[in-house]
């Protein structure tokens, strides 16, 4: 019985800390193509999802396999901007030339009957070097997503915390009304 607690405790604990590191990081160069990849079966019909601060999240790119391994594109949001292709037997998104809206995370994903599943994702963002002085390193701007992966993990670790207290009460309530 204590091991099962302790068990559920550690779940409760670790699932909060589960996604912190799910979204890779990729730096790019404005104006050069970047092409992303998707690590979901092909036997699926993919979609691209972009998501950034400037604007509601939209898909970009919807592709299913051909029969004879050949790509389709299905929707296309910008059929100049974006492309599917293939990496490795996988579904990949090209972008032609990078630009400041192109900015932002990547999810790929499938729809299953009501289901959707997506992958990690993957956050492109351009390296500003910005130069003080001719004496001075030059310091690195970060991209907000480094921002917000502190304060994403500050939040986590409350919600773990009063994750816990809440089984902890549990647990306390029920063996007190267990010996009565």
């Amino acid at each position: 019985m204590r091991l099962s607690w302790v068990l559920a405790i550690t779940v409760a604990l670790a699932l909060p800390f589960k996604a912190m590191g799910a979204i890779e990081r990729q730096e790019v160069q404005l104006g050069k193509p970047v092409i992303l990849k998707c690590n979901i079966s092909l036997h699926h019909e993919i979609f691209w999802l972009k998501v950034n601060n400037e604007e509601k999240p939209r898909i970009v790119l919807v592709a299913r396999l051909k029969n004879n391994g050949g790509l389709t594109e299905v929707m296309n949001y910008n059929t100049t901007h974006y492309e599917g292709c293939m990496i490795d037997r996988f579904f990949g998104l090209k972008i032609s030339s990078v630009l400041n809206s192109d900015l932002g995370s990547y999810y790929c994903g499938i729809v299953e009957g009501k289901r959707m599943e997506f992958e990690d994702g993957v956050h492109i963002y351009e390296d500003k070097d910005e130069c003080v002085s001719s004496n001075k390193k030059a310091s690195t701007i970060h991209p907000t997503a480094e921002t917000r992966s502190n304060s994403y993990r500050v939040f986590a670790a409350v919600l773990g915390v009063g994750l816990l207290v809440m089984v902890l009460v549990f647990f306390i309530v029920h063996m007190i009304t267990c010996r009565k």
